[in-house]
């Protein structure tokens, strides 16, 4: 008969405990390695998210659509919009915008197409309002567009704007656009995007917008008839174009 001494059954403890302590330290290991590589996944996602954003908004403008509108540089007067198309048209159209908002970006889209085409081929006249309520892109942006319209391409810069509508719209990426679309980047209208010379303008706009009852962007009156753009369609607005009389606005 044979029986276990102490010292046996000791080894046999601290063996197991050390083959323990190993698997644990093991375990421990490998955690770390995990949360390292989901650490660096989650700072490449970001850091390569981040570095989208400052190039999608910190580029230069690319070219514009090209409108054939006949152009000539108006006055900008407190309170009063751009009219965009001939005072012979049928259709009045209001429009209430913000450069960087991104439902106005959406409607032109949609429906920047039917409002160019009913401004060249005479059937409608746009007044429009830019609004700058989201951000300072916003007002740079509603500057600008006032001093290109003083310049005599508003249009084209409008468009432009709506084109590369997620920039900042930092000075540079302002007077570079004016080239783009066909303007003068130099000389008056430089100086005036540079000194935000139509600043009391863009003002103005926005209390006319208030004063007007527009809480929001994109905001169309058609004769001085709200349009409700929800289910609206280009061929509906093309419609509504067409079957305009004169002297309803």
């Amino acid at each position: 008969m044979s029986t276990r001494g102490p010292g046996r059954d000791g080894r046999r403890s601290r063996e197991a405990a050390r083959i323990a302590a190993e698997q644990a330290a093991r375990r421990a290991r490998e955690r770390k390695i995990l949360l390292a590589a989901v650490v660096a996944l989650v700072v490449l996602v970001v850091g390569g998210g981040i570095g989208l954003q400052a190039w999608r908004t910190s580029r230069a403008p690319s070219a514009a659509p090209v409108a054939a509108v006949d152009e000539v540089a108006q006055t900008v007067a407190d309170g009063q919009p751009l009219r965009l198309g001939s005072d012979a048209a049928p259709a009045k159209i209001a429009l209430y915008e913000d450069f960087h908002c991104p439902h106005c970006a959406d409607f032109e889209e949609e429906f920047g197409d039917v409002l160019t085409r009913a401004q060249t081929t005479g059937q409608a006249q746009v007044d429009l309002y830019p609004m700058s309520f989201i951000d300072a892109g916003s007002a740079a942006a509603a500057n600008a567009v006032a001093c290109a319209a003083e310049a005599g391409f508003g249009q084209r810069y409008y468009l432009g704007l709506f084109a590369n509508h997620t920039l900042e719209w930092k000075d540079a990426q302002l007077l570079d656009l004016a080239g783009k679309v066909g303007g003068h980047p130099d000389g008056a209208f430089s100086t005036c995007v540079t000194t935000r010379a139509k600043n009391g303008w863009v003002t103005s706009i926005n209390a006319a917008a208030e004063k007007n009852g527009v809480t929001g962007t994109p905001t169309m009156f058609l004769d001085g008839a709200p349009v409700a753009i929800d289910g609206l369609t280009p061929e509906k607005l093309q419609t509504l174009v067409e079957t305009a009389k004169p002297g309803n606005g």
